[in-house]
């Protein structure tokens, strides 16, 4: 059923232009207003498919009534009636989007014809619809696959740039999150196996208990990752992250043992990370957690692994300080690295029982060195011979020829790489840039770019981004220029929803509002 509208101060011209569409079409639904003022107001209600519009009329006449009413509904069918066949009429009526204009007196066939035509595009475009719903739909279900395959590759590290950019990496997955990854074994080689597909129903059970948002990889050696989503309201709250995590765990667990009693299921977890980057490394973080346990049936996190070895003997070797020397070099930080390298090398004397075996974990370390420069994009080659003939000992000089390189580098006024990344950002903040982007502008690998942004700028790149965005939307508003919806798209969001939500998050307020409360 069609719904009509006819608006017209003469209750005469109503009342007949009603007849020949009732006559004609007995199944629309027609309601009448005699006023511009009561036109509107019927149209909000009535929310009308079609309608017949006088122009002339005292108060607010159909030019201005169509305007209100074309705001309320873009895709509403106007006629607009009038007795003056004037160009300019027809040029304003025109700009409004009106359908058509028809001229008084009119008969039959010119109200019919035109009536008749609106229906059918009115059809076609619900055919449309339906037909977008429906591939919407689909969509959804084809999201979630292709999501599971991004979460795999993105942790996984392989090759699947294209499926990752259609999801937007920035909007969908820049949250604090961290890795779970339930594993299963099977008791008796024997066994029948499983699809996977049996346990998931039981692993997202578990999940959506405790966790509202969260991304499932594909299953890769009897292991499936999981990508969880930190709730809001539980940032910052660690011991309560771990309490939920691990009620999930547990669940989960009981679950799948009770139902699959020939498989043994343990679950590490990695810790919290902010940075798309770095949910690799809460990946096999939970890897590490899950080849480190003794029994099946577990759920532990990798913070807790690392409380387990500190308390063991001294003795071992100084993962930690191998790190905080590695990340000082790499970082050209001069000042930091006698420091840590006298560290790492008096705990390494400690750990190890002669010369060679500290040769051979130096050499080790050398390797991680040499992988960490190349994969920042640094051509750096370092000298292996320091090895030889118990020179162990003169490391020091050649990290510290490294480090000041790299210092050299990125913090020289004529290359600092913070300088030449933010007036990178300045000059593309308002497109879809992204962290890839920018880090392939500065000759740096992105995971090192990353690091090194977030320690010289004090923030994440998505947050430096995020904030003059939301500094520039300001002053557009400000200027009072722009409607909302052209700042978000002149700042480089594609969606207004989340433009609002991320302006509202950084300011505590939505653009609408802040645009009101300026004088």
């Amino acid at each position: 059923m069609y719904r009509v509208l006819i608006v017209d101060d003469e209750a005469i011209e109503r009342k007949g232009l009603e007849m020949i569409l009732k006559g004609n079409f007995p199944s629309i639904e027609i309601e009448e207003a005699d006023s511009g003022r009561s036109a509107i107001l019927k149209a909000e209600e009535f929310r009308p498919d079609i309608i017949f519009l006088d122009i002339k009329m005292p108060g607010i006449d159909g030019v201005e009534a169509a305007k209100e009413m074309k705001k309320m509904n873009r895709s509403v069918n106007i006629f607009m009636l009038t007795a003056f066949d004037k160009f300019e009429y027809a040029r304003q009526l025109m700009k409004l989007g009106v359908r058509d204009y028809i001229l008084k007196p009119y008969n039959r066939e010119e109200i019919i014809e035109p009536f008749q035509k609106a229906i059918q595009e009115i059809e076609q475009e619900k055919a449309k619809r339906t037909e977008e719903l429906t591939l919407k739909d689909n969509y959804r279900r084809a999201l979630s696959i292709v999501q599971s395959r991004v979460i795999t590759s993105m942790l996984m590290q392989a090759s699947n740039k294209q499926n990752v950019i259609a999801l937007d990496l920035e909007e969908t997955f820049q949250k604090e999150s961290f890795v779970m990854v339930v594993e299963w074994l099977k008791k008796n080689e024997t066994l029948t196996q499983h699809e996977p597909s049996e346990f998931i129903t039981y692993i997202q059970s578990g999940l959506n208990h405790y966790f509202p948002s969260y991304f499932l990889g594909e299953e890769t050696m009897n292991k499936i990752p999981i990508l969880i989503q930190v709730d809001e309201k539980n940032i910052g709250q660690k011991p309560k992250l771990k309490e939920l995590a691990t009620a999930s765990g547990r669940e989960m667990i009981s679950n799948l043992r009770q139902t699959f009693p020939d498989f043994r299921f343990s679950i590490g977890i990695g810790r919290i990370y902010d940075e798309v980057e770095k949910f690799v490394q809460s990946y096999h973080e939970a890897l590490y957690t899950l080849s480190s346990l003794k029994r099946p049936y577990q759920v532990h996190f990798y913070s807790q692994l690392l409380s387990e070895q500190e308390n063991q003997e001294e003795n071992t070797y100084p993962y930690d300080l191998e790190k905080k020397l590695l990340d000082g070099v790499t970082s050209g930080h001069v000042d930091d690295v006698p420091t840590y390298f006298k560290k790492y090398l008096d705990s390494l004397v400690a750990c190890t029982k002669n010369t060679k075996e500290m040769e051979e974990k130096v050499s080790e370390f050398l390797v991680l060195l040499s992988r960490q420069i190349m994969d920042s994009g640094i051509s750096i080659t370092i000298n292996r011979q320091l090895l030889a003939g118990n020179s162990v000992f003169k490391l020091q000089e050649e990290l510290m020829n490294i480090a000041n390189h790299i210092h050299s580098m990125y913090y020289s006024q004529s290359r600092d790489i913070m300088v030449l990344a933010k007036e990178y950002i300045a000059d593309h903040f308002d497109k879809a840039i992204t962290l890839e982007e920018v880090a392939e502008a500065v000759n740096l690998s992105p995971q090192y770019f990353s690091k090194t942004f977030k320690e010289r700028a004090g923030c994440s790149f998505i947050d430096y981004l995020t904030e003059l965005r939301v500094e520039h939307a300001k002053e557009l508003i400000r200027s009072k220029q722009k409607s909302v919806k052209e700042v978000c798209f002149h700042v480089g969001y594609k969606d207004p929803n989340y433009f609002s939500r991320v302006f509202k998050k950084y300011t505590g307020i939505s653009p609408s509002d802040f645009r009101q409360s300026i004088h």
